[in-house]
């Protein structure tokens, strides 16, 4: 990683790069070609960022799914598509993309920063366990890929692909992990929480790490898995991935990122500072490359990416919410909180970006929208996180007269047993984060009164809808 010296850069890094994303697009990708002469754009008109801002930005429905995929990719030729990858479809109909030479090529370098940086893989034989999904899903394809082109480059690291099996995944560390210097679970955050729960003594003795994807964790969640794997002091041992199957990775942890808002944790003047509110349900922070993600915020908020890939996007929007931070303005932040500490970034030009929700990903309870990174703070306090895994399924429930409740059910930890105790303490934990969290549920529930609480139902461990397909989805249409 490189100290960050500069001053605060002038231009826009990595905006040359998606200059000749955008003009390639505009000559060589049948539908991109197309939405330009839709919105009546000269791409010869566009030549500074300014200009670029002014380009009517690509959505899924608005793009993707409104044109045949041939016509998406570059030259119009299907076979540009090598990997096709699918989404989880958490937020309708699962979207297949695909990745070529460039995408792997990539994904090479982001877990090379990542591996290197959390887990020194170029210096200690590493054995990394894939437990993300296998099959059509990016997660586990993707990172089987990325690590087998690394082991090329020379770094010491061995893979096995169990994907979500939990037993089969300890049974790996059992028997390979005494023959490395560490070993790395890759996997979603609850899963891997899984895995570790059930995990033996023989296995927790093992100099373990966590590579994460998926959803935000909190870093109470943190300390949980650092104290599981016995590093209660070293959070560097985990790293999460902000990516997506549209993109890939567009953003990940390092040691300067967790270090950073682990003193937000506990400093409401800095969250103000870089997240903008003092609200202790940390968003994710995660660093990005410029030059790899060119990286945009529209008007409300939600980012912009342009990626170089067999299905290029440009200023595509896919409804994540946050801001981007330079490397420069996280370093006056600190400094002003009275924090001397260095901000590290993996090259120079890269910057931050502060991930708050998915804007698409929210039950709509009395219009009021409710996200679940609210209800998931709750189940993670320390009153309740022995009891309960952390996954739940939230919906709106309508009677026949049209009235509506808000339904939670809530997955037990194994041999624990569900008590009218513990669903009042979950009501009470769950109200409350939704009312520090969300002003219109304040609102709301001033009209309401106890209406407007969650209605919740105690599930036993691996309950139907709790058992692992791809990633577990933490909302269910409403009914």
């Amino acid at each position: 990683m490189t100290a960050l010296l500069s001053p605060e850069p002038g231009g826009e890094p990595g905006f040359v790069r998606a200059l000749d994303i955008f003009r390639r697009a505009a000559r060589d990708v049948p539908a991109y070609r197309a939405h330009l002469d839709r919105h009546g754009i000269d791409p010869d008109s566009v030549r500074t960022p300014a200009d670029f801002a002014r380009v009517d930005v690509v959505t899924k429905d608005g793009y993707l799914r409104r044109n045949p995929l041939g016509a998406l990719v570059w030259h119009g030729d299907i076979s540009e598509a090598g990997t096709w990858s699918s989404s989880s479809g958490s937020s309708g109909k699962p979207t297949y993309f695909p990745r070529d030479l460039m995408s792997l090529q990539e994904s090479i370098e982001f877990y090379s920063r990542m591996l290197c940086q959390s887990f020194d893989s170029a210096g200690r034989s590493t054995l990394l366990v894939v437990g993300f999904a296998m099959g059509n899903w990016i997660g586990g394809t993707y990172t089987y890929q990325a690590v087998l082109e690394l082991r090329r480059r020379g770094h010491r690291v061995s893979v096995v692909a169990p994907g979500i099996d939990a037993e089969t995944i300890l049974a790996n560390i059992a028997d390979l992990g005494p023959s490395y210097d560490q070993v790395v679970l890759a996997g979603y955050p609850p899963f891997a929480q899984d895995v570790l729960d059930r995990a033996d003594k023989q296995v927790r003795a093992m100099n373990l790490g966590v590579l994460l994807a998926g959803e935000n964790i909190s870093e109470e969640w943190r300390d949980h898995i650092l104290d599981r794997i016995g590093q209660p002091d070293r959070p560097d041992r985990t790293c999460l991935i902000y990516g997506t199957a549209d993109a890939g990775v567009m953003g990940h942890e390092t040691p300067t990122t967790i270090a950073i808002r682990r003193l937000a944790r506990t400093d409401a003047r800095l969250r103000r500072e870089l997240f903008g509110d003092d609200d202790p349900a940390l968003p994710t922070f995660v660093e990005y490359d410029p030059h790899l993600r060119y990286t945009e915020t529209d008007e409300q908020g939600r980012f912009l990416f342009t990626v170089d890939s067999a299905l290029p996007l440009v200023r595509y929007r896919i409804n994540d919410e946050g801001t981007i931070l330079t490397a420069w303005r996280v370093a006056a932040a600190l400094r002003r909180c009275g924090y001397r500490i260095p901000v590290r970034t993996s090259t120079f030009g890269a910057g931050f970006l502060v991930l708050r929700r998915r804007s698409d990903v929210a039950a709509s309870f009395y219009a009021v929208k409710l996200y679940p990174e609210s209800i998931r703070a709750a189940l993670e306090a320390a009153a309740v996180r022995e009891l309960v895994t952390g996954k739940f399924v939230l919906a709106t429930v309508s009677d026949a007269a049209f009235a509506q409740t808000l339904d939670l059910r809530v997955e037990l930890r194994e041999s624990v047993e569900p008590t009218g105790e513990l669903v009042a303490q979950l009501r009470q934990l769950v109200t409350a984060a939704l009312d520090r969290t969300n002003s219109e549920y304040r609102k709301l529930r001033t009209v309401l009164d106890a209406a407007a609480e969650p209605a919740i139902t105690l599930v036993p461990f691996g309950s139907s809808g709790f058992r692992y397909s791809v990633k577990h989805t933490y909302l269910e249409n409403n009914r």
